[in-house]
């Protein structure tokens, strides 16, 4: 993740795009080239910038992508899920020092895990989502228990807080701790905490793909012709790992509202936006020639997403994707050229 940003800002800060083009036709020539379908929204100050949604949603209904559009976020999910520990934690409700142990002792470990090491990926907790055929056994409803159990087969990847790497596992378990405390389902608690204090309209946590809510079908390319992805990962096991279906709008809504101090205190934003290893708490925290970039991206069946928050600019980009072909970074660059570009020039 962190490579991504680190890339995509590199070429963004020369403002450079050879071609005559402006962002409307960036995304037009996305759809005519059709290897992208999905939404991008620009915030500045807190206002929308910029929206554009281009391709299908359902291609076998002949229904077009629009502003409203939900999309499977994949990790997007994992900035909500450490800004609701974050909240817990402003609240007196949970401590970033306290241990696992006092949650899921079962846990490899557990009594020598924090709630920060889970935060910034740095617990050990071996990641459930790389065992050989998981994607199989995830596509069935999955509980509570059923996760902990294939959890706890693992041992330990590396003794905790002796280094990064990247584990769903620390969200799912951060999001069962949640629940926990404010008694209440994990959506619940998404509704409760962020989608009503932001009045977010197309944010929740995510069921089956449902096209008659104007959720998006996903999609794979093969002899430039898009196929639909029949087999879907089932969001139940995700849970804050990846389990939150939203649209550009929302997504880069959030984004403003966290990295501007609407969420949660200055101190725990503090903390959240200190990187340990390039990681922060639920996002990537990038620097390139001064310039501070906030974000994570999120892959998810063939929905793909990336979100960003400039603070020298005020400027946050969303992009949620239902199908694209190549990176999703190398599609993100020239969005983002353009729109430094355009407001260098005012």
């Amino acid at each position: 993740m962190k490579k991504i940003f680190l890339f995509v800002l590199a070429f963004a800060h020369s403002y450079s795009y050879t071609q005559n083009q402006n962002l409307d036709s960036l995304l037009s020539n996305y759809e005519k080239e059709n290897n992208t379908m999905g939404a991008v929204s620009i915030l500045k100050d807190g206002k929308e910038f910029f929206n554009k949604a281009i391709g299908y949603s359902s291609i076998e209904l002949d229904k077009k992508n629009n502003a409203e559009t939900k999309f499977r976020i994949g990790s997007i999910s994992k900035t909500f899920t450490a800004t609701i520990i974050l909240q817990l934690v402003d609240e007196g409700k949970l401590s970033l020092d306290n241990s696992l142990n006092q949650y899921f002792s079962e846990i490899p470990n557990s009594e020598r895990i924090t709630i920060a090491d889970m935060l910034y990926h740095r617990s050990g907790i071996y990641n459930i989502t790389t065992e050989k055929n998981f994607e199989v056994w995830i596509s069935k409803p999955r509980n509570r228990k059923e996760i902990l159990t294939k959890i706890k087969e693992y041992k330990s990847s590396f003794d905790p807080n002796s280094k990064t790497q990247y584990s769903n596992s620390n969200y799912v378990l951060l999001a069962y701790i949640a629940e926990d405390i404010d008694k209440q389902t994990f959506g619940e608690i998404i509704q409760k905490r962020i989608v009503n204090k932001l009045n977010l309209k197309n944010t929740s946590f995510g069921k089956d793909i449902d096209l008659s809510k104007n959720e998006a079908m996903c999609y794979y390319l093969e002899n430039s012709i898009w196929y639909p992805i029949a087999f879907h990962t089932n969001l139940t096991g995700t849970m804050g790992a990846g389990g939150i279906i939203s649209n550009a709008t929302d997504v880069s809504i959030f984004y403003n509202a966290l990295f501007t101090g609407k969420l949660l205190s200055d101190e725990s934003l503090q903390l959240m936006t200190t990187p340990k290893e390039g990681m922060g708490m639920g996002i990537s925290v990038d620097n390139f020639n001064g310039i501070t970039v906030y974000g994570h991206d999120g892959a998810i069946d063939g929905f793909r997403s990336m979100a960003v928050y400039i603070p020298k600019f005020k400027s946050t980009i969303a992009l949620t994707l239902n199908a694209s072909y190549g990176p999703t970074g190398k599609k993100l660059i020239p969005i983002v050229q353009l729109y430094l570009k355009t407001i260098n020039q005012k």
